[in-house]
């Protein structure tokens, strides 16, 4: 932990600022603290730092649910910790029509950092600090891989307990809030956390499209694989992963370069997702694939569900992008002028993209 997130940690129960407690231990080359214990003079609590870590998860206050969840996707991140120069690529994708300078000198919250690969990316687009919270142990990971950046801050905490005040001019979570135990309490729970004029941006599973998977997958993962241990479930995600691998590599890739060429060929199964992941190795569909079979829960969220998230969070009249045609990307923003820049971005990505701009059908919902 640097000395200087103390400044900005709360309590979780009362709300009141942490202060560091004499004894701790730090790095042997730098003023980076390795063990001691964050304390509330108003509530008498006390926290630990542990491995660089600030741990403010009591799980008393927590879903059990969300624990579990925390946990279970600790272990793929401790399986799967390496860090890809494609995710920069992936990252913006997701956060589109966000760019690299939204984030410049800016306070940023990051919500579920799993194993820092967006923290990192942050980082590198010149945040002033960026505050990465998860609530199980993939902080471990994620520290090994950020903790040596100036600007980034590592911190066990529950998204719906969060140690912060209304401190952020950016708050994002990318493929975290859809395994909550509350979705929804987990969005309102971060965009509390934003500046009077703060953007939040959110990724999560789409309902629509994804009948097959709701239908077929869910209850498979729930009855058996998110039961199995990791060493097992890796072995099934691999054999899974195989034709996944196979078929977005050499069909759907192929299949969508010929389309450019002859628009009148039929769309196959999941073309746009497929192709989309065609781009990584096996090794990164494995992960992706264990990372689905693994999670005690998994929410897939219609748009008019989404879109009540951000009225519900008083987050006015929010960018809603379809993504890959089977998942929401959602921003809002209580500045207007970037709220408005927003807009303007979506618009001219959707001019330029016919097929991003075909929204799906109600008849598409299961």
């Amino acid at each position: 932990m640097k000395p200087t997130a103390v400044d900005y940690l709360l309590c979780i129960h009362c709300a009141k600022p942490l202060a560091l407690q004499e004894g701790y231990a730090t790095a042997p080359d730098s003023p980076e603290i390795i063990t001691g214990k964050l304390a509330c003079a108003a509530c008498n609590r006390t926290y630990d730092v542990r491995g660089g870590i600030p741990r403010l998860v009591d799980e008393s206050k927590s879903s059990h649910t969300d624990i579990e969840t925390g946990q279970s996707f600790a272990t793929a991140w401790k399986s799967f910790p390496r860090m890809d120069e494609r995710y920069r690529q992936q990252f913006f994708d997701w956060i589109s029509p966000v760019e690299p300078e939204s984030f410049k000198d800016k306070m940023v919250l990051e919500c579920g950092c799993g194993k820092g690969r967006h923290a990192k990316i942050v980082s590198e687009c010149q945040a002033k600090m960026i505050f990465a919270v998860d609530i199980g142990d993939a902080v471990e990971v994620a520290y090994q891989n950020t903790g040596h950046l100036p600007n980034v801050h590592i911190i066990q905490a529950d998204i719906e307990n969060l140690p912060f005040g209304p401190i952020f001019d950016m708050a994002f979570s990318l493929g975290v809030l859809h395994h909550m135990n509350s979705p929804v309490s987990g969005f309102l729970a971060m965009s509390k956390k934003l500046k009077p004029d703060g953007t939040i941006c959110v990724w999560v599973y789409g309902r629509e499209n994804n009948r097959w998977l709701i239908r077929f997958v869910n209850p498979a993962r729930v009855a058996i694989t998110s039961k199995l241990s990791p060493p097992l479930l890796k072995i099934l995600a691999a054999l899974v992963a195989l034709p996944v691998y196979i078929w977005a590599r050499f069909v759907a890739a192929p299949w969508s370069k010929m389309q450019e060429k002859m628009p009148g060929l039929p769309s196959l199964f999941y073309q746009r997702y497929m192709t989309y992941i065609s781009r990584f190795d096996f090794n990164e569909i494995h992960h992706i694939v264990y990372d689905h079979l693994s999670a005690p829960v998994a929410n897939y969220v219609a748009r008019h569900y989404f879109e009540q998230w951000f009225a519900e969070g008083a987050l006015p009249n929010p960018v809603i992008r379809w993504h890959n045609q089977n998942s929401w990307t959602g921003i809002s923003s209580h500045d207007p002028q970037i709220l408005g820049d927003m807009h303007l971005r979506l618009a001219k990505l959707l001019a330029a993209n016919a097929k991003d701009a075909a929204l799906p059908s109600q008849s598409s919902s299961p």
